[in-house]
């Protein structure tokens, strides 16, 4: 439910490589969910290999917000209010990803998750990205005591990474189809080796000589 292409500032991952890997490791559809940008879902989805739920994690003021079926590129910078909003303009879902990661300056601030709790579909429980357990367990329970939806992303950057988490969910088509199959979806998932954080600020550093995303890994 969460992974990258080389659309992102920090990855340079191919879409025929993360279809092949994702097939590999028994995943049926992918969620992309680029930085601010959802050209990489667009172009994975125009293989027309297996499904793709068109994503992106967008940077708020206060933090990453995920819209789920989006149509357009919803811009950088508003507020997360504003930002759902948008996503709500497209007929979109809001997941908030990685919300106890608490390396994580990019995550949404814990006042803002308080502040709108109430707009969130998908609140993600495990990324196989987060350095230790008990961010997801925090997840886990923030969820659990809201009542909210649980998702799982590999938060993928690198080919490795895909498949270290998924939910499993009854066949669905549609935003409001996948909110019922999650009712019953199952969170799943291992933590990634730390040592891809080293790769994604060495792709980070590439792409700010080379910003062109025809680079493949």
């Amino acid at each position: 439910m969460h992974g990258h292409t080389y659309y992102s500032k920090d990855s340079r991952l191919r879409p025929r490589a993360i279809v092949r890997r994702a097939r590999a490791m028994g995943l049926d559809a992918l969620c992309i969910t680029d930085h601010d940008e959802i050209g990489g879902a667009f172009e994975i989805a125009g293989l027309g290999t297996m499904p793709i739920i068109v994503g992106e994690e967008v940077r708020t003021s206060e933090g990453e917000i995920i819209g789920l079926f989006l149509r357009e590129r919803i811009a950088p910078g508003m507020s997360p209010e504003e930002t759902i909003a948008a996503v709500r303009a497209q007929g979109g879902l809001v997941y908030v990803p990685h919300p106890f990661d608490t390396y994580r300056g990019s995550r949404l601030q814990p006042a803002a998750l308080e502040r709108i709790v109430d707009q969130v579909d998908i609140l993600e429980v495990f990324n196989a990205r987060n350095l230790r357990r008990w961010q997801n367990d925090a997840a886990l329970a923030f969820a659990t005591r809201h009542r909210l939806l649980m998702g799982a992303g590999s938060d993928s950057h690198t080919s490795y990474e895909i498949g270290h988490a998924y939910v499993d969910v009854p066949a669905f088509d549609g935003p409001q189809q996948l909110l019922a199959a999650l009712a019953s979806g199952v969170p799943t998932g291992r933590l990634t080796n730390p040592l891809v954080h080293v790769l994604t600020r060495l792709d980070r550093t590439l792409k700010s000589v080379d910003p062109s995303p025809t680079r493949s890994v």
